[in-house]
């Protein structure tokens, strides 16, 4: 996919010539597994607070509370 990507586009990184190709791969997929850690961090985040936020909202439904 990121061969694909880069023949695709003629992205070339640092080097005009066969090396900047390489070059740009391997910063195309640093780049991708930052995005792809940083959204995961993110949703991660997301499910413990609407765990957090139904637990509390069941806490307060309880017959006790009431």
């Amino acid at each position: 996919m990121t061969a694909g990507a880069i023949i695709l586009t003629g992205y070339k990184l640092l080097l005009s010539d066969w090396r900047g190709y390489i070059i740009a791969g391997f910063a195309l997929v640093w780049i991708a597994n930052i995005y792809m850690s940083l959204y995961n961090m993110v949703r991660v985040t997301i499910k413990e607070e609407n765990l957090e936020t139904k637990l509390e909202e069941k806490q307060l439904n309880t017959p006790e509370n009431k």
